[in-house]
């Protein structure tokens, strides 16, 4: 598991993260959400590493994440950003190839080419293998970068065993409605699959109703609520963590509740 314990981050005199823990388990969709400014992408950053905090650790599978070499780091954890800008036109098969830079030397150019393709095959890419990165879509990027921290974990079937933990931030942004919905059911449905532990910042309350097994409100940098989605997201969690109303109705299409937002400051009536 990684495990964040009494993370607690200050910047210019605020607290951006307060007293935060949380659990990433293998095979399981843990989603953090709250209003801008939560301390969301912040505490990601903290589990990825790239931002320490003033108290508390990160755990990875018992060992401290600060402590692990950056090699054996890339190997367990991978992060998709909220955006990539590059600044050469890279082509996709360059782009996925960054994942498998920190065992670039243990591998053939044979081995690594054949890695690509299989992601780019899993990921349905493959018309895509020349194309340079900047002229695709937003949905199409998001799969090359999906792509990319696949390879970086290599989590297939035939990799060594190992928990392996997949980090990401606002993966939905910019995406359309379709492909928000699209690029999450893939992500979580090869994580899944793949024994990954996953780890999102997301904003849209039905997608997480949909997807995630865990839930984390977080307001003003503490965490307002947390546990299984079926249990935690409620109409009194959501309000707390938004200060909107909502009603919450069984979906009629799958197993979970679907949720509308109410108008803000608006009188809750339930329905007749």
């Amino acid at each position: 598991m990684m495990r964040a314990k009494g993370l607690s981050l200050h910047l210019g005199g605020r607290a951006i993260l307060d007293q935060v823990s949380c659990t990433v388990r293998p095979g399981q969709v843990t989603v953090v959400m709250g209003q801008n400014g939560a301390g969301k992408s912040t505490l990601l950053q903290c589990l990825a590493g790239s931002v320490g905090a003033d108290a508390g650790a990160v755990e990875v599978d018992g060992q401290c994440l600060a402590a692990l070499p950056p090699e054996e780091l890339a190997a367990k954890r991978a992060v998709l950003a909220q955006s990539v800008h590059l600044s050469f036109p890279l082509t996709v098969a360059e782009v996925i190839e960054m994942g498998c830079y920190a065992r670039y030397q243990q591998w053939t150019a044979r081995q690594r080419t054949a890695r690509i393709d299989h992601y780019l095959t899993l990921l349905d890419l493959q018309p895509f293998r020349d194309r340079s990165f900047p002229t695709l879509s937003g949905g199409e990027q998001k799969r090359v970068l999906l792509a990319k921290c696949l390879l970086q974990l290599d989590a297939d079937p035939a990799a060594p065993s190992g928990n392996r933990y997949l980090l990401l931030d606002e993966p939905t942004a910019a995406l359309d409605i379709g492909q928000q919905f699209r690029f999450i059911d893939l992500a979580t449905s090869l994580a899944r699959k793949r024994g990954l532990g996953v780890f999102a910042v997301l904003h849209d309350l039905n997608l997480a109703a949909r997807f995630a097994d865990e839930i984390i409100f977080l307001r003003d940098g503490r965490v307002l609520a947390s546990g299984p989605t079926h249990a935690i997201l409620t109409r009194t969690t959501i309000r707390d963590t938004f200060d909107v109303d909502c009603l919450i109705q069984e979906h009629p299409h799958y197993a979970g509740p679907l949720i509308t937002t109410l108008p803000y400051e608006r009188p809750y009536f339930a329905p007749a």
